[in-house]
């Protein structure tokens, strides 16, 4: 009697072990933050978690009765999805503290091949996650059906055609189930792969764009020669990247009256200002793109993928590198980009915080204290990144550091005052941070040794030309950028210091920003970059830049990132000819003497610039 109880014992174990293990992987990673959960939030994890358990139980039985083949093809299924949903959501977990959702997948990351490539690339973490996965995937059904009951007792009673159903049902519960009812990763792991993939294949039923269009993929980076970098004077560079930030909006110029960016303005008093940095996009992900490896945005795809990016230079030299970020890597591919990419120090959203939003990311200011925490491990010379995110609609803003009021985030027809005030408070709490960074790095061992660029990605419109936020035009407020450098006396040679001095007021193009890091890093000139530098197209501004009346095509309709508003254009100093879906001409200004581009100019005045336009494409 005691044998026969112990046989059921374990084999309720085995049936019901690989839905209990998930469900404790879950409570392992995540106990405190489950416990923080509201009520209703803890009561649809619990639930979630009893169908966790339920569906392994019923895929373990399929896998553990019938013929050989059907046993076969249900161990095959149990394998996969062991290693696919729960050692993929846990790898997930251990590079982003938080698990792929149904809003990771919908702007934008490429499950399969994201999955596939994480798992590849980092082969050692996954193997130690995946073993124990596939251990009990395989043993729970051996067991199972070892230890079955000839005489049929109740477990036994759950056929194979009850535990399809059961199986079914779940996932067809669990894939249709609005996730908007549980709160942001308030499911087990698997649970919440399912929902993601019911939403991915719902929005590709209805063809919605935002999951058809193109994202970055993984990356396959040509070798970089060896090479040993010179710069003019020793010096660490440190690359301030903020989000959605317009020129018009921050104080570049540190002459002039300063309101939304008190705090850095006041911490680099002696900045070089570059007045007239233009973005050739205005989507991050192509900005990035043209800034880590100095593409044009129409490149072809193959190019995007394959050119180094600034860190790989630079760690190929013996430069230390980081990159510190708050934005949520698992939107539209971020993380999938960079993977291979070593850094001594590398932070992102979900690892500063597991609830991190996908458009604002974590708070810059936790990410600046993280970035003063690393800073003295970082040896000399160094390269880091310090990349902001809290500025991207719907804008962060912080009760204590909002002076512009009203404010509200309803950005419809009528509210563009309270809009843009929330807007401005954004960045004003962003710029506190900003002001912090400065000092800190300033009042550092190496302070005096390291230059500081700063730069937004791209800009924002305010609805002057008709929407709240980028990627939709080509209009000044999108693409006008706030760019200017921070270097302590010694750090620029004279030729170096004249250079940018004469560009203060100039017509510049981010084209210039990846020569310009390789130059500050001693890499620019070096003859064995070889075929790697003719395929860049921008110059450096320690050298006076590219010239201005050299035609650029602009575009957010990319191979890279395929836009969801279609604009296409060219551009030469200030003259730029450009249009959107909507338009029925080209349209030509002169940001110069028209910087709000209110009046038209006849088309023959950007003649020159219309058969470059037309390369990106054609909207009429």
């Amino acid at each position: 009697m005691m044998a026969k109880l112990l046989r059921s014992w374990v084999r309720i174990c085995a049936t019901f072990g690989p839905g209990l293990a998930i469900v404790a992987m879950d409570i392992a990673f995540r106990g405190e933050r489950i416990s923080r959960l509201d009520h209703d939030g803890r009561l649809a994890w619990a639930l979630s978690a009893i169908g966790t358990v339920v569906l392994w139980g019923a895929l373990v039985t399929l896998a553990a009765r019938g013929g050989r083949l059907f046993r076969l093809v249900f161990q095959t299924l149990l394998v996969l999805f062991a290693v696919v949903v729960v050692a993929g959501q846990a790898y997930t977990f251990v590079r982003y503290a938080a698990y792929v959702n149904h809003r990771a997948v919908l702007v934008g990351t490429n499950m399969l091949p994201s999955v596939g490539s994480q798992l590849w690339a980092d082969r050692a973490t996954v193997g130690r996650l995946i073993a124990p996965v596939v251990a009990l995937a395989l043993l729970a059904p051996a067991v199972r059906r070892a230890l079955r009951d000839k005489k049929r007792d109740f477990l036994d009673n759950l056929s194979a055609r009850r535990a399809g159903d059961l199986l079914v049902v779940g996932l067809l519960l669990f894939a249709t189930l609005d996730p908007d009812h549980f709160a942001e990763q308030g499911a087990p792991p698997d649970v919440l792969y399912i929902q993601a993939m019911g939403q991915l294949a719902k929005a590709r039923w209805v063809h919605d764009e935002t999951v058809e269009r193109l994202h970055p993929g993984k990356r396959t980076p040509r070798p970089i020669p060896a090479l040993t970098a010179a710069p003019a004077r020793p010096r660490n560079v440190l690359f301030v990247l903020t989000e959605s930030v317009r020129a018009q909006s921050v104080c570049v110029d540190p002459k002039a009256p300063c309101e939304i960016t008190p705090f850095s303005h006041r911490a680099a008093p002696k900045r070089l200002p570059l007045l007239g940095m233009r973005g050739v996009d205005s989507t991050t992900a192509i900005s990035l793109a043209v800034f880590w490896s100095g593409v044009a945005p129409t490149a072809s795809r193959e190019a995007f993928h394959e050119m180094p990016l600034l860190w790989e230079y630079a760690a190929a030299t013996g430069i230390d590198t980081a990159y510190w970020t708050s934005q949520n890597l698992l939107f539209g591919n971020s993380g999938t980009w960079l993977e291979g990419v070593k850094f001594r120090h590398h932070t992102n959203a979900t690892t500063l915080d597991p609830d991190a939003d996908l458009d604002t990311g974590a708070d810059d200011a936790k990410l600046v204290d993280k970035v003063l925490l690393d800073l003295p491990d970082m040896h000399e010379p160094f390269y880091g990144v310090v990349h902001l995110s809290n500025t991207h609609f719907p804008y962060l803003i912080k009760d204590e550091l909002a002076p512009f009021q009203p404010q509200m985030e309803n950005s419809g027809p009528g509210y563009e005052i309270p809009m843009r005030n929330r807007y401005h408070d954004a960045i004003y709490a962003q710029d506190w941070a900003v002001g912090k960074l400065i000092d800190g790095v300033r009042k550092s061992p190496f302070g005096e040794r390291t230059v500081i660029v700063y730069l937004s990605d791209h800009g924002e419109q305010m609805r002057e030309k008709g929407a709240v936020g980028h990627t939709g035009t080509l209009y000044e407020q999108e693409l006008r950028i706030p760019a200017w450098i921070d270097a302590p006396r010694g750090t620029l040679t004279d030729s170096e210091q004249t250079a940018l001095t004469t560009l203060r007021s100039a017509p510049l193009l981010t084209l210039d920003v990846f020569p310009t890091m390789m130059d500050l890093l001693g890499l620019w000139d070096r003859p064995k970059l070889g075929n790697l530098a003719a395929e860049i197209p921008g110059q450096s501004l320690l050298r006076g830049g590219s010239d201005p009346s050299i035609a650029r095509e602009i575009t957010n309709c990319t191979a890279l990132w395929a836009c969801a508003f279609r604009n296409w254009g060219a551009i030469s100093g200030t003259r730029k000819l450009i249009a959107c879906q909507a338009d029925r001409d080209w349209l030509c200004y002169d940001v110069a003497n028209d910087p709000g581009e209110e009046h038209l100019l006849p088309k023959e005045r950007c003649a020159d610039l219309l058969p470059l336009a037309e390369r990106t494409g054609r909207p009429f």
